[in-house]
């Protein structure tokens, strides 16, 4: 009888992990859909496009020290990035991506990124970047926004490698 309970409890604990997995897969679809944006304007160099998912009162921070807060600042922003050919030099690949629900409303997404043939001001050559995007998601509504990101930079340095 012991055994027969057990069996139930995990059947019905199997359960309940498949259905909160079904309900969050929309969500999960509209979040990787945000971040797509994000990607694809980055290499059609649309800041309203990469700005549209944040919030209207997002903290956006990147690699190089760059704060914004708030969608209309954080495009702002991009478009001045975007006109920048050195910065734009170069290809990006998403190499990792995880995203957590830590409430059904709220998730945090990691992405990593590598970034090859980017440019620094002079024109060389900055090696490769992995860089890291850590993005808070809220639903509001009904719809996903980011309401935090910070991307940070893993690049080697010249100092590094010798």
């Amino acid at each position: 009888m012991r055994i027969v309970l057990l069996f139930l409890l995990i059947l019905l604990g199997t359960a309940n992990v498949r259905a909160s997995e079904d309900q969050q897969a929309p969500d999960q679809a509209e979040i990787e859909r945000a971040i797509e944006n994000w990607n694809a304007a980055w290499k059609i160099k649309d800041p309203k496009l990469a700005a549209q998912d944040y919030s209207d009162s997002a903290d956006w921070t990147n690699a190089f020290g760059m704060s914004r807060v708030g969608r209309v600042e954080i495009e702002k922003l991009l478009t001045e990035v975007f006109a920048l050919p050195f910065v734009m030099a170069g290809d990006s690949e998403t190499v990792a991506q995880d995203i957590r629900f830590i409430k059904p409303d709220l998730a945090l997404v990691i992405t990593r990124v590598q970034r090859k043939g980017q440019r620094n001001p002079t024109g060389q050559e900055i090696g490769q970047r992995r860089t890291s995007h850590l993005r808070v998601f809220a639903q509001t509504d009904g719809n996903w926004q980011i309401i935090s990101h910070l991307i940070s930079d893993a690049r080697e340095t010249q100092q590094a490698a010798h």
